[in-house]
């Protein structure tokens, strides 16, 4: 049974916003920590890891792994990140070639764009967040964060 035991809804209005919160979010994440991230194309997946890992001291570029699933950054405390991207996601076949799931067992830091893909896989106890454009407000977000436990 899946339990959500905080969640919190935030409206960014913009960039500086976004980094802020993302900021403050990154600050929260520990080693083991799954992060799932759910939007539309274009509502700020990519934006918020690559925000979270600059917090979290990674000094290597962030880039959306659109094509090749994966990318590995390390945190400057030494800590791996793992950046996964699922929009183009053909078969389960891939993930267990990737090895998803071992990943999410490390003590790394696993970043999961386009999670709603691969839900069946994600770990009870996980970090979900959801973005969503704001209606009349280009640049601005409705970000909802859920943390839950099992």
């Amino acid at each position: 049974m899946v339990k959500t035991i905080e969640t919190q809804e935030h409206r960014v209005a913009n960039e500086a916003e976004m980094q802020a919160l993302c900021q403050k979010l990154a600050r929260t994440l520990q080693p083991g920590d799954v992060v799932a991230f759910y939007g539309d194309l274009g509502s700020g997946k990519t934006f918020m890891i690559r925000e979270m890992c600059q917090a979290l001291g990674c000094k290597e570029p962030v880039t959306s792994p659109t094509f090749t699933l994966m990318q590995q950054y390390t945190t400057a405390c030494g800590i791996p990140v793992y950046h996964f991207d699922f929009y183009r996601l053909e078969s389960e076949l891939e993930l267990y070639n990737i090895g998803l799931e071992e990943f999410m067992e490390d003590e790394g830091i696993t970043f999961i764009e386009w999670a709603e893909k691969v839900e069946r896989e994600l770990p009870a106890r996980r970090i979900n967040i959801y973005l969503d454009f704001v209606p009349d407000a280009p640049n601005a977000r409705q970000v909802r964060i859920e943390r839950r436990t099992s």
